[in-house]
């Protein structure tokens, strides 16, 4: 049976334990902050996809089309970010976000018990890339010894990584 959600804002919450200690405990999906589980969009798009949990408007039950859509107004990368999100769920890896890092995500190898391995910066293939901003990441992640990675999602939604890093000549 899904767990109950309700949208607040940019995100969705539970105060459920069953939450707190499946998705949160086991899976290292969200944060807890004063006793409910609070989840992005993505990852709250994720979770109903796969009908883990069901995520509420007040009374009214948005489906996952709703959620990605809700994702879209507030992000034009979303559907994009949406896709690495999930490719990366459903290779094993933990993925939380990468905001502080100038990323869009930093992921686990598996759950949380170490340092994240890379950053992650999405890219649709399309779009215009300064050597500036590749730099910038890339220092970045240098500085704070991760592996700066590069996923692009092309028209056909296929996402493909690149890993960048400096050489030292």
């Amino acid at each position: 049976m899904a767990m109950k959600f309700l949208l607040s804002g940019d995100r969705v919450f539970s105060s459920d334990q069953n939450a707190i200690n499946g998705l949160y405990n086991k899976r290292y999906y969200g944060k807890v902050v004063e006793g409910k589980l609070y989840l992005s969009l993505i990852e709250a798009a994720y979770l109903a996809e796969r009908g883990r949990i069901e995520v509420f408007d007040g009374k009214k039950r948005l489906s996952f089309e709703g959620l990605l859509a809700m994702g879209r107004e507030r992000d034009e990368l979303f559907d994009a970010k949406y896709l690495v999100y999930r490719d990366l769920r459903d290779r094993g890896y933990t993925v939380k976000s990468g905001l502080k890092f100038g990323s869009h995500f930093r992921v686990y190898r598996r759950g949380m018990e170490e340092h994240s391995q890379w950053l992650v910066w999405v890219v649709p293939e399309n779009s215009r890339l300064s050597p500036n901003d590749i730099t910038a990441r890339v220092r970045v992640a240098h500085g704070v010894r991760k592996n700066m990675v590069m996923a692009v999602v092309d028209e056909d939604n296929d996402v493909v990584y690149y890993k960048i890093e400096w050489v030292k000549f």
